[in-house]
């Protein structure tokens, strides 16, 4: 008795072979038995397969390979491959006429090769009947199979797929064409009007564009109307077909079925809330849960999920493949995606491979959902396994210290983990595995990303360059998503257009000065006819730079095996509802509260440059008695940290616990990498000369043999002396190095990548060891707690009236996108640089006003403050007035190290205003405002309260005043304040 699948697969053979002998055959070509050895010469004259078609006379000198599709390459099966260079097949005879039904096909595989100019080769011709402008012709279009109908265009078949054999067909059928890749539909097209008298292979009528590659058949028929099946009459195993058909089937509902069971975060839903969400995430708590939203599948081979926690959510389609199809902001309702793109990208032996995505999007300014069951997976894209839940990983070891807020760490939220294998067309990748990382985190609309690569073989994989976000993003919406990264450094932040041209002569390459790891990039594939008038792209901000794309400047170049698995960079993507830059930079403030609470960190520093014993205990009695926490030894000499000489090391370690003892915590100066040069063996190779050089004059490679000679002296300093604090001037920066000698990296490509690994990884053990972490540079989402509030130098020996005015201006800039904790600033109590007596505040009892001025204005700005000096008080009467204002900082402290909206810059001619915020404490808000001028201004002040989240009315109360205030409707106060000349006041909102 007959099963029924062997009774299917009989059905099924005599299927096709009654399809296919509906197609009346005009001329078919065969090059599988060509040959029998690789690179033996082609024939001269290439037969047709039976009757039909007439002998092709060669072009050339192609030859015979050894590979064919399919199982045919074991049978001895080959093709013909094609140089590029002169080769082809010719014959004067068109197949086919214009106007009859037709069936054109090709078995090619393209090896995408690159012109000397780094440019993909536009076009090559694989076969023709006809010519280009009287006929038809398959052509390789750089990375994309197209097909040109004579006079009526060109459309695109499918993707060029290195080393991968594809099954390219046209099919004219009662005057429609269509395309078709790999036996599906692709495309459409409008039939040519003539077939002029030619037919090639591997070149156009002319013997040019001649193909590189490889080609196995080739065939030209005709049919009656309505016998045309495209699951019957092409060139193609269709049992075969049938058979994976079928176990994708199954794979796809098994995925599904998986993915719609329990797990953490997860909710099955009928349907996708789309309601605005109802409160201002800035001035109210938010609660709701993060979750992973997946809706319930109709068909049980498709699906959608979506990652949300209430303010943003990010969705997914998933057919053959993954495709993120929206990203939405639901304060505002605004939608950020209008294209779909790859999950990521990777550059692996010089060859770019997508992970997730589907083709096949006609338009790219828009989306809509009812394209997406059409659109197709690409076969040599990584493609989706498994997608898991877990809680958002810790970055980096952190507890709440120093004064910091007390916060969930790391912060709550939900960690989506998507898996991803190598597709069938790169087998060579098939011990990768790729995994793209979400993160979301409860009430912030922030989402991370990262991706990981592992490797199960035995052989070394290396990744060049990879691209871990690629956002097709609407135009509307490109001011309103502040994207930033955790690889970030000086260099790395660097701009063209900032302060970055001061270090530089000429135009920097990319890695000093890259912007990061955001790029803006105008979109390769968006051809829309949306598109502006040129004269006015400058007026619109060049809108159509609406790719992002978060990368790397350079590499990383780096090695991938079993042992060591690659984890990338992380990127964060803050969706902002409006475009005011005070509310766009609130909320920036708020993520780096939230997802990098180090930053809140407070402590009052006294700094001294001494090494005598007794100078440095009566500096630290005077910083107990008055409440200061933090000492710093500062340069120079500053402090050696490798320097494990007994009494050195004994020094410091009495130093430090005689301070201990007072409540307070010390560290020391030391320039450490930038500007600093260890050996030409060790320090950064200039990329340019091939010898030791950097930007800051020398710099030392902490990728060389160096950092493992300083840092394990530097952490058993650290063991020895109980220090607390790690003031770094220059960690690492950014410089490139060129070495191929250095123990951490092999080259140029990797020394970034390799560099800025070893700098966070001595962050994040500083954190383990709950050590206070104060460096310039950009590190604050890898543990950092304070870089400059600004950066002069030169600062330093102004006069105290210009450190006056010129600190608060300083505070007012940097604080739009810091935190007031995130800033340091020095008040001199001695010169800097100078002994110049105009400089300093030395005797300190005879400028008791101007000691008094600065030290409230640092004190009320909430900054990381540091007096330097060799003493802090000299009379009673100092000590008084010092102590009363260090007392009124550490009373509102909580509200003075929150948030500062920026009501106005200081000028000098009029009252300017320091405004804290915190909707979220029981003191919403102090004001304190200055009077820079020589005469008295009374005012009325109009401060917009809406960000400390009161409503109605406000109590505003001072050491002279408690009274109730009215508010607007824009919550907006009318305070009369009087300030005398050089004077400040202070006013507490609750």
């Amino acid at each position: 008795m007959i099963s029924k699948n062997t009774f299917a697969l009989i059905l099924l053979f005599f299927l096709v072979a009654f399809a296919q002998a509906q197609v009346r055959t005009l001329a078919h070509y065969n090059m599988g038995r060509s040959g029998n050895v690789t690179y033996a010469i082609a024939p001269e004259v290439l037969k047709p397969v039976g009757k039909a078609g007439t002998p092709l006379t060669v072009i050339g000198t192609p030859v015979f390979y050894a590979d064919a599709p399919g199982d045919k390459a074991g049978n001895g099966e080959g093709s013909i491959l094609f140089s590029g260079k002169g080769d082809g097949y010719l014959a004067a005879t068109p197949f086919g006429k214009a106007g009859e039904n037709l069936l054109f096909e090709v078995w090619v595989k393209g090896r995408v090769e690159n012109n000397a100019d780094g440019n993909i080769t536009p076009k090559w011709v694989v076969a023709s009947t006809g010519s280009e402008s009287s006929g038809y012709q398959f052509v390789q279009n750089g990375k994309s199979w197209s097909f040109n109908s004579g006079g009526k265009g060109s459309v695109q078949i499918g993707e060029v797929i290195k080393d991968q054999w594809v099954h390219l067909a046209a099919v004219v059928e009662n005057g429609e064409g269509t395309v078709w890749f790999n036996g599906k539909k692709s495309g459409t097209f409008e039939p040519t009007q003539d077939i002029s008298n030619s037919f090639s292979i591997a070149c156009d009528a002319e013997g040019k564009s001649n193909f590189y590659g490889e080609i196995y058949e080739v065939r030209v028929g005709t049919f009656d109307s309505g016998h045309f099946d495209s699951n019957a009459s092409f060139l193609l195993d269709y049992e075969k077909i049938a058979e994976k058909s079928g176990k994708q089937l199954e794979e796809r509902q098994a995925f599904v079925k998986i993915l719609e069971a329990e797990g953490m975060g997860k909710k099955l839903v009928s349907d996708f809330s789309d309601s605005k969400f109802p409160r201002d995430w800035l001035i109210t708590s938010v609660g709701e849960a993060c979750r992973l939203e997946v809706k319930k599948s109709a068909d049980q081979i498709t699906s959608e999920f979506r990652i949300t926690n209430g303010l943003v959510s990010r969705s997914f389609y998933i057919s053959d493949n993954l495709a993120c199809v929206s990203y939405k902001n639901h304060s505002n309702q605004a939608e950020f995606l209008r294209a779909v793109k790859p999950e990521a990208r990777l550059l692996i032996d010089s060859t770019w491979y997508e992970v997730g995505g589907l083709k096949g999007q006609p338009e790219l300014s828009y989306l809509l959902e009812s394209w997406l069951p059409e659109m197709e997976n690409s076969p040599s894209s990584f493609v989706l396994k498994k997608i898991e839940t877990a809680a958002p990983v810790q970055r980096y070891p952190w507890t709440p210290k120093f004064n910091s807020i007390q916060t969930d760490w790391p912060a709550k939220g939900l960690r989506v983990i998507m898996t991803y294998a190598a597709g069938e067309a790169i087998p060579a990748l098939k011990d990768i595995e790729v995994q793209v990382n979400y993160e979301i985190y409860q009430g912030l609309p922030v989402m991370a990303k990262w991706v990981e690569v592992k490797n199960s073989g035995s052989e070394a994989t290396i990744i060049q360059q990879i691209e871990t976000e690629v956002l097709a993003v609407n135009q509307d919406q490109l001011n309103r998503i502040h994207v930033e990264s955790d690889f970030s450094f000086a260099l790395v932040n660097g701009n063209t257009k900032g302060s970055a041209l001061l270090h530089f002569v000429g135009e920097p390459k990319p890695y000093q000065a890259g912007e990061g790891t955001t790029k803006w990039r105008v979109d390769p594939d968006y051809h829309t006819w949306a598109t502006h008038n040129q004269a006015e792209d400058n007026f619109l901000g060049f809108r159509h730079r609406n790719l992002l794309v978060s990368t790397l400047p350079m590499g990383p170049n780096t090695p991938v095996t079993k042992e060591n698995p690659f984890k990338s960079y992380i990127t964060f993507e803050l969706l902002q509802d409006s475009d005011d830059e005070e509310r766009k930079s609130l909320g920036h403030r708020r993520m780096y509260k939230k997802l990098a609470p180090q930053t809140t960190e407070s402590l009052i520093a006294g700094g001294i440059t001494s090494h005598d014993p007794v100078q440095l205990k009566s500096f630290i009695d005077q910083m107990g008695e008055l409440g200061l926490e933090r000492l710093d030894i500062q340069a120079w000499p500053g402090i050696s940290h490798d320097n494990l000489d007994s009494e050195y090391v004994a020094l410091w370690k009495d130093i430090a616990s005689y301070a201990r003892s007072k409540g307070i915590v010390m560290g020391g100066y030391e320039l450490q990498v930038a500007s600093r040069g260890r050996g030409a063996e060790v320090d950064c190779v200039d990329p340019a000369t091939g010898k030791p050089g950097s930007l800051f004059g020398q710099s030392v490679c902490i990728a060389s043999a160096w950092k493992d000679s300083y840092y394990p002296k530097m952490w058993e300093f650290f063991d020895q002396t109980g220090m607390m604090t790690y003031n770094m001037d220059g960690p690492y920066h950014g410089d490139p190095c060129a070495s191929h000698s250095h123990t951490h990296h092999s080259g140029l490509e990797d020394s970034q990548w390799q560099q800025w690994k070893t700098q966070v990884g001595i962050i994040h053990e500083l954190q383990r060891r709950d050590m206070y972490v104060p460096i310039p540079d950009w590190y604050f989402l890898n543990g950092q707690s304070a870089t400059g509030m600004g950066y002069r130098e030169a600062s330093a020996n102004l006069t105290p009236q210009q450190q006056l005015l010129l600190g608060r201006q300083y505070i007012y800039d940097g604080t739009w996108h810091k935190l007031p904790t995130m800033g340091w600033m020095t008040m001199q109590l001695v010169g800097f640089y100078t002994h110049d007596p105009r400089v300093g505040l030395e005797p300190l009892n005879e400028n008791l006003d101007r000691y008094e001025a600065q030290l409230v204005q640092y004190l009320a700005s909430g900054c990381q403050f540091t007096i330097r000096g060799n003493r802090l008080y000299d009379t009673p009467e100092t000590k008084a007035m010092a102590g009363k204002w260090i007392n009124w900082f550490k009373a509102h402290r909580e509200i003075l190290t929150s948030e500062i909206i920026h009501v106005s810059r200081p000028t000098g001619r009029d009252l300017d205003i320091m405004m804290h915020v915190n909707p979220f404490i029981e003191d919403k808000g102090m004001v304190v405002v200055f009077n820079p001028t020589n005469r008295e201004i009374k005012k009325v002040l109009e401060l917009p309260l809406y960000y400390t989240g009161l409503k109605n009315s406000v109590e505003v109360s001072n050491e002279e005043l408690r009274q109730d205030f009215s508010l607007n409707e824009k919550q907006e106060l009318s305070l009369t304040v009087k300030i005398k000349p050089g004077g400040v006041a202070w006013y507490l909102l609750k």
